[in-house]
């Protein structure tokens, strides 16, 4: 790693202790937004058990953001009873945060699909539920989509690019963190672990097929909604930040999907399935 990747490293870092000193000395306050809006903005994550007892810290962080969301959804499988709920997180529910259960082993396509499905002319933000976020995450989202009203826009994308053949290069070559492109673009992909802000209707119908979800690619929704907007032909933009990536909970990760998918190559398989379902071409992440 270079010395520019060694200062970033250590100002995120340092980014994440600020704002978990922020959040554990910080008073608890109403998490949502009271004035009016043309549309609902709705934070929408998911979770489960083993994450409980870390989760209010991604929480608390999105109850402190600058602008504020309408609602806080927590989506969790069917199966999940509020025995199983920590302390810390039956505290922040009288401060607007929601926890929903929903049928459908989706794993993380459940942060999404939804939200998207009972508010379906909401604006609807996705985070990750082990991370913390910087207090202007919603902000800079919100911002963007003023700009560019019909693009997803995500504050970490990755570019998607070609080989040697000029065919679609594995997921490991593409540019990572890629942040040069400023407009929106079919060859950008969104990934979630940002924070993902998505305009309605953005997403092809086929999006929500619980049962496709689950035969091609249950473990990327990442890949699956690239594919989804690609149908619907929706670009992703970029929205400007110093940190695309926000610092892990370390104390959560004892599994994780992002890092898995990346050492295993499964991400290319997700994706080669996906488009060869659904007959898409691979040069739609290169038209214009």
């Amino acid at each position: 790693m270079n010395g520019k990747g060694i200062c970033y490293r250590l100002y995120r870092k340092c980014c994440y202790f600020l704002n978990r000193i922020k959040i554990n000395t910080a008073a608890n306050e109403n998490a949502l937004n009271r004035e009016p809006r043309d549309r609902k903005l709705i934070v929408s994550l998911t979770s489960y058990p083993a994450r409980f007892p870390y989760m209010h810290l991604t929480l608390k962080s999105i109850m402190l953001q600058t602008v504020k969301p309408d609602k806080i959804i927590v989506w969790l499988d069917e199966n999940v009873t509020r025995a199983q709920y920590t302390e810390e997180m039956t505290a922040l529910e009288k401060y607007g945060v929601e926890y929903r259960t929903a049928p459908g082993a989706l794993k993380p396509h459940k942060k999404y699909i939804h939200a998207m499905q009972e508010y379906p002319e909401a604006v609807i933000i996705t985070v990750d539920d082990d991370v913390i976020y910087s207090p202007n995450v919603i902000k800079s989202l919100v911002e963007t989509h003023e700009k560019y009203p019909t693009a997803v826009c995500a504050r970490r994308v990755h570019r998607i690019t070609r080989n040697r053949e000029g065919k679609l290069a594995p997921y490991g070559e593409w540019q990572g963190e890629y942040m040069q492109e400023r407009q929106p673009s079919y060859e950008l992909l969104a990934t979630g672990v940002g924070g993902v802000l998505y305009p309605p209707h953005c997403l092809d119908s086929r999006a929500f097929d619980m049962e496709l979800i689950r035969k091609l690619c249950l473990g990327a929704d990442d890949i699956w909604l690239k594919v989804m907007e690609l149908l619907a032909g929706t670009k992703v933009v970029w929205a400007p930040c110093r940190i695309p990536t926000p610092e892990e909970i370390k104390e959560s990760q004892g599994s994780n999907l992002r890092s898995e998918n990346v050492k295993s190559d499964k991400n290319d398989e997700y994706m080669y399935d996906v488009l060869k379902h659904f007959h898409v071409n691979e040069d739609c992440f290169w038209k214009a």
